[in-house]
């Protein structure tokens, strides 16, 4: 009688009891097929095939066997002929959107990357990398019948989503399987984020602890929802403590670091300037120290700087730079898990997770220890 689970056939079993005479030589591993596979493991061309696609229908102690075959022999299954067995390409898309061109030069970008495409691998999951530059809703629909509708892919990532992101809305509309790093303010889409609104007020309210009344935010981009929410905590923050908001001491610095530079140049000139900054990003916090120190105004002393990101250079930098500090990699982590999980099951209702972060305190904002770490989070 046949095992439960076990779907080999009685002609794999004599297969099985073939004499060792009777093997073919082996054959280097670019010319072994799946016959030769199944003759050394003593069971049908099917059964290997169905190893090979882990498909559950067969004994453990036969997909041990083959298993051990495949192993030996260094058998590599040809990808084409898995993909038409499995209807699956092994290929996942991680797409940069036109808002971030500048996305080789910031860290949290290389970062995140990095984690994806590590953890891409570790789940045996190729890569490939979507550059959308063009604004236009005809080139976001090109791209999309041209790759995604054309079965290319398995499911897509979509890093630093805009708020306004045509190939986004495609993705929602035609329910492909996809991920955004970053929440979405309108469409139901799987995400995973930080809270970066509880984030920023969280911080916010730590320089208005410090005895601040007029705080500067340096701001990201304008159209990318984790600027936006972090100066709606900025804004929460100042509204709490019963502070009026100065349209003044808003400058957008579009996460760049010069940029931030300039910002400072004018906010030091304003009639009544700031005594504190919230920056954005990290880099841009290391942009405006830096322009503060270049003009003789001394931090925290004189004005206080408070970053995003928990990057190591606002760890490096001199005076160490107070930040709210998020997983980068476990962002890239938690999204290319997630994605998988929606490609196993695409109409399951989207999936929302916000990571945790967490306040490092240091020598900038005006904290007597540097270095030291709140019991503050925001998420999880």
């Amino acid at each position: 009688m046949t095992p439960a689970g076990d779907h080999t056939t009685e002609n794999d079993r004599a297969e099985g009891a073939t004499t060792a005479s009777a093997k073919p030589r082996r054959r280097s591993p670019e010319r072994l097929n799946l016959e030769e596979i199944a003759t050394l493991s003593g069971v049908s061309r099917s059964t290997v095939s169905r190893v090979i696609n882990d498909d559950a229908r067969v004994s453990d102690a036969v997909r041990e066997r083959v298993q051990q075959v495949i192993s030996e022999h260094n058998f590599h299954p040809n990808a084409a002929a898995r993909s038409l067995a499995s209807r699956r390409s092994g290929i996942i898309g991680l797409l940069i959107p036109r808002a971030i061109e500048w996305v080789f030069g910031d860290r949290f970008f290389q970062l995140i990357i990095k984690s994806i495409a590590s953890t891409a691998n570790r789940s045996e999951q190729q890569l490939m990398l979507l550059f959308e530059s063009s604004e236009s809703g005809e080139s976001a629909q090109r791209l999309f019948n041209r790759v995604i509708g054309g079965r290319h892919l398995d499911g897509i990532l979509v890093v630093s989503s805009a708020i306004e992101e045509p190939l986004v809305e495609l993705l929602d509309r035609y329910h492909f399987p996809s991920v955004l790093v970053g929440r979405h303010p309108t469409l139901e889409l799987s995400f995973v984020d930080v809270d970066n609104q509880l984030s920023a007020k969280i911080a916010v309210e730590h320089l208005i602890g410090h005895g601040h009344r007029r705080i500067a935010l340096i701001g990201g981009p304008e159209n990318l929802i984790a600027a936006v929410d972090r100066r709606a905590g900025y804004l929460q923050a100042l509204s709490g403590a019963g502070l009026p908001v100065d349209p003044a001491l808003y400058r957008p610095a579009g996460f760049d670091e010069l940029l931030a530079r300039v910002a400072v140049r004018e906010l030091v000139t304003l009639p009544d300037p700031p005594t504190a900054i919230f920056a954005a990003s990290d880099s841009m916090a290391i942009g405006a120290q830096n322009e503060l120190q270049a003009l003789g105004i001394s931090v925290p002393g004189e004005m206080a700087i408070f970053g995003f990101d928990g990057s190591e250079r606002a760890a490096l930098a001199n005076p160490l730079i107070s930040t709210v500090a998020q997983s980068i990699s476990g962002l890239g982590q938690e999204a290319v898990t997630m994605l998988l999980q929606r490609i196993e099951a695409p109409e399951a209702p989207p999936m929302h997770r916000f990571l945790p972060t967490e306040l490092l305190l240091r020598a900038s904002c005006g904290c007597q220890h540097a270095n030291s770490r709140t019991g503050e989070a925001a998420g999880d």
